[in-house]
């Protein structure tokens, strides 16, 4: 149904969308919505969206409606048709709004290869029970449904409710996504110090990733028995030339990024399961950047507590932290990379950790899983340096007297990106 992006303060307009779904629903219609929003411009995994879901909680909680069956859907693409409109989004650039003319125009990409598309769903669920079960939880609340929802005191409790929804059903979504092979090429391909990778050494890539994804909980997509090589082969024949260049070698053939911006959509997709691994090898280049032997590169377990409690604040609008807590998301983060040989830990007698450096087996292979993680993060931290950069680029300077110092956003985000 065609809607409004934002309905600000019209409370009719609201009203109305309100109505027609609570129809929609009362008459056993399927209605879809994609609550992740923004995932579709920047490929990376981000809080749910909880306009439609609200409506459909109101239609429960009011009584309008009887039950809802959820049904979480997974729909990931080998390659997105729109990442250039969004790279040049992401670039400062204004969203183009939809015309008949562009749609006209768009029928070209039918006769472009844009790989494969894989569906799946988790078990459907009731949205009543699991309301009830939430508010069970709750010892104000031992009626359940019996509860004055008009009542704004209870506003706080319904906020939760949706909240807890919009979070259980990306969670579904998620259980049954897969890593696609274009996204496995784009992460290897970004995080290579910048130099060309040779076919042999992009399948052995490749496969470490996809492990990885595995030993973390995620799914890769499954082709078959096709070899690593063939499939590889098939999605750098989806990404193309100008995603990724194919150049002159003697040996045998060899690739690099060619736009990056745009790749890095597709890096974005596997990057949420590696975030605590990345934010801790970010974190520990902070002492490994001063070189020297072994020994000084070490770095004490509080003050790379203190790095990535550091760097978890300042990204946390970026990607969705664990519910564990900061201390024992990185213990298990740590005790991870120690398994796979990329850090070693110093403890005490009773066990507490002291000391954090690089494996020997890390050293001896180059640090490459070392810089593997740490080049998931560092654009992510490298913007926020350019912003701030730019920020006091835009400083007032001194003895200037006049109290207005506001301002154009759009003078803002030309200085952001020329510092960029």
């Amino acid at each position: 149904m065609y809607i409004r992006r934002s309905f600000g303060d019209d409370q009719l307009y609201s009203t109305v969308v309100q109505s027609y779904i609570d129809i929609l629903l009362q008459g056993g219609y399927n209605l879809e919505c994609f609550i992740e929003g923004g995932r579709s411009r920047t490929g990376k995994l981000l809080p749910p969206k909880f306009g439609i879901l609200s409506y459909v909680l109101d239609s429960l909680l009011s009584g309008r409606i009887e039950d809802v069956v959820v049904c979480p859907v997974s729909i990931q693409y080998d390659r997105v048709i729109e990442t250039e409109g969004y790279t040049s989004e992401l670039l400062g650039a204004e969203k183009k709004k939809e015309n008949l003319k562009d749609f006209v125009g768009s029928a070209s990409v039918l006769k472009s290869n844009f790989g494969s598309v894989d569906v799946r769903f988790k078990e459907p669920w009731s949205l009543r029970s699991f309301v009830e079960g939430q508010l069970a939880q709750l010892a104000l609340f031992p009626s359940r449904f019996n509860v004055d929802w008009k009542d704004e005191r209870n506003n706080h409790i319904r906020q939760a409710l949706l909240r807890t929804l919009g979070y259980r059903v990306l969670n579904d979504i998620n259980s049954v996504s897969v890593i696609m092979p274009t996204a496995l090429i784009g992460t290897v391909l970004l995080t290579m110090r910048g130099r060309g990778i040779g076919m042999s050494e992009l399948v052995r890539r490749v496969n470490w990733l996809s492990e990885r994804i595995r030993a973390n909980g995620g799914r890769v997509a499954h082709f078959g028995d096709a070899p690593t090589a063939e499939v590889i082969a098939r999605g750098l024949s989806v990404l193309g030339k100008k995603l990724v260049h194919e150049a002159d070698a003697v040996t045998e053939r060899t690739f690099k990024p060619a736009d990056k911006l745009e790749l890095a959509y597709y890096r974005n997709m596997t990057i949420h399961l590696f975030i605590p691994e990345a934010l801790v090898c970010a974190a520990l280049y902070t002492q490994v950047k001063q070189g020297g032997g072994p020994a000084i590169q070490d770095m004490m377990y509080q003050a790379l507590y203190d790095q990535v409690q550091f760097l978890s604040s300042l990204l946390r609008g970026e990607f969705i932290y664990a519910s564990k807590g900061l201390e024992k998301n990185l213990q298990n983060t740590l005790e991870r990379l120690e398994r796979d040989q990329v850090i070693y830990i110093q403890r005490d007698d009773e066990g507490k950790f002291v000391k954090v450096g690089l494996h020997p087996a890390e050293r001896k292979a180059g640090r490459e899983n070392f810089d593997f993680y740490c080049f998931l993060v560092w654009p992510f931290i490298d913007s926020y340096w350019a912003a701030a950069v730019s920020i006091m680029g835009l400083t007032p300077p001194i003895g200037y007297k006049d109290n207005d110092i506001w301002i154009q956003l759009s003078k803002a985000q030309k200085s952001a990106q020329q510092v960029s």
